[in-house]
């Protein structure tokens, strides 16, 4: 298993994201999950002319480093997007999958389509429906560019209540309900812990209920009451229990934190610092457990 991080922990912090990439190997990461949903905006870099040749570049500066992208993650979608934005977003999604090819991600993480009448579990089959037919739309991009779709538990915000609550893929059945209807070798299912968590689910037994659909996950810790994005023990998820029931279910993904809220507020030395705290974190978990590190 490789310890991963969120390829956006340092982007923002030097001149160019080439650098940050070059700096991950030497703080004790070996793996990452690139943050795609940061190229949203008209006019993002994933739009222009050369997108292909700078998806080259990414690749060039991680064999140079000794790091593999081992996942990717999509724009997000939102109900409420415009249509203008929307379909900025569907076009980078898109052209995901040839960025994927091209560094070596195997996955491409892109969330479900969540709808305003649709929080707590209102039109549930409704919208998994919706989302069948949703993601059916990037099946041929996945075959043709050898990048499985993984879908993602999520959460939304009631606000008449004020507060977090349930969206379209808020539970595990949801999502093994939608893959089953795609039935393609192409689908797969990513496990956010914090998301999880903050919806009451225990993270070990939502990869229980996943098993072997479970292929990647994006590892963080809350307190479950907001989307804390901490690094593993800062929060109340029990860490040993997950990582008994990957070993349970035969888990062969990797062990990949999105604890990015450690990292962002802070100064590019100390961002750096973080980065090896949540690398260090992930290698004792690991190692407690008798879980194979792959430097």
């Amino acid at each position: 298993m490789r310890i991963g991080v969120c390829s956006d922990c340092l982007m923002e912090k030097y001149p160019d994201e080439l650098e940050a990439i070059r700096k991950y190997r030497e703080l004790g990461v070996t793996a990452l999950d690139y943050s795609g949903y940061h190229y949203s905006n008209p006019g993002n870099r994933y739009l222009q002319p050369d997108w292909e040749e700078y998806a080259r570049s990414l690749r060039q500066a991680a064999d140079e480093s000794g790091i593999v992208f081992c996942q990717a993650h999509a724009p997000m979608l939102s109900y409420l997007d415009t249509p203008e934005s929307r379909e900025i977003k569907m076009e980078v999604t898109r052209r995901m999958f040839r960025v994927c090819e091209i560094i070596g991600s195997p996955y491409l993480v892109i969330h479900p389509r969540m709808f305003a009448d649709g929080i707590n579990g209102e039109k549930r089959d409704e919208y998994v429906a919706a989302n069948v037919e949703f993601y059916r739309e990037f099946l041929p991009l996945a075959e043709k560019h050898h990048v499985s779709i993984a879908l993602e538990n999520m959460f939304d915000w009631d606000p008449k209540v004020r507060r977090i609550c349930r969206t379209t893929f808020s539970t595990m059945e949801e999502m093994l309900e939608c893959a089953e209807q795609l039935d393609s070798p192409w689908v797969c299912v990513c496990l956010d812990t914090g998301h999880a968590n903050i919806l009451r689910e225990s993270p070990a037994l939502a990869a229980r209920k996943l098993g072997r659909t479970l292929k990647l996950l994006h590892v963080h810790d809350n307190w479950a009451v907001n989307d804390d994005h901490l690094v593993c023990g800062y929060g109340i998820i029990d860490w040993d229990e997950f990582l008994e029931a990957l070993k349970e279910i035969g888990y062969q993904g990797d062990f990949s934190s999105e604890a990015t809220n450690t990292v962002h507020l802070l100064p590019p030395e100390a961002a750096e610092q973080a980065v090896r705290l949540i690398a260090e974190v992930s290698r004792a978990l690991l190692q407690k457990h008798g879980i194979p590190i792959e430097e």
